[in-house]
């Protein structure tokens, strides 16, 4: 699979974080901590509904709690209120998948450079990466915020390249998105490797398919 690779380039959410864990966790000790506002719904129902209408990360941030809110019939100062924990909260409740930390380690260990691109806020991002202690295993970070640019623009991939000193042809992307990650990979002429996400269609168009990072080893 990584026959010739020089540089792997990872996605963050849903590919090396546990994107859904971190929600439901996220979300179950929000519902914990607001239970005077929120006792109306029922512990199960509210993280089920916020995990539904979060689409994977890709459902309108600015939403997710007006909607619930509206949704359960609660106050709607309360969604300002949700909005704002989350925010706040929300990276240190971030776990990784188990094999995460071990195929990075791994990667390095065998002269491999290792890159990250990711879409989202330099806040909300860079606190992830701090809570997970990941941003040492990379050479280098790339977040969509601070470059403005965000995949699958082939131009965040060119530049995570040149910044790793990297052709395309001997880098490849791996995401769990079909179109943001392994799309937006392909079009920048890296391999591009989909880590399988049962919320997604599958995507036709991937050099490779996996269902964990470990496989990369």
């Amino acid at each position: 699979m990584l026959t010739g690779i020089r540089a792997v380039l990872f996605d963050l959410d849903g590919t090396l974080l546990d994107r859904h864990r971190s929600l439901e966790l996220f979300i179950r000790d929000q519902w914990n901590r607001f239970v005077a506002g929120v006792h109306s719904v029922g512990q199960d129902e509210y993280v089920q509904t916020l995990i539904a209408r979060d689409h994977a990360g890709y459902g309108p941030r600015g939403e997710l709690f007006s909607d619930a809110v509206a949704h359960f019939g609660l106050p709607t100062p309360l969604a300002d209120t949700l909005r704002r924990d989350f925010r706040a909260g929300f990276a240190r409740a971030c776990v990784l998948f188990p094999d995460a930390l071990p195929t990075l380690r791994g990667l390095r260990a065998a002269g491999v450079s290792l890159g990250l691109i990711t879409n989202g806020s330099v806040g909300m991002q860079t606190r992830k990466l701090e809570c997970l202690e990941l941003a040492s295993l990379f050479d280098t970070v790339l977040i969509s915020e601070a470059e403005g640019v965000h995949k699958p623009d082939p131009e965040i991939f060119r530049r995570a390249l040149e910044r790793l000193g990297v052709d395309a042809d001997h880098a490849c992307y791996v995401g769990n998105h079909p179109e943001v990650d392994v799309a937006g990979a392909k079009a920048a002429g890296l391999r591009a490797i989909w880590r399988r996400d049962p919320f997604f269609e599958p995507s036709a168009s991937a050099d490779a398919v996996i269902d964990g990072v470990g496989e990369l080893l």
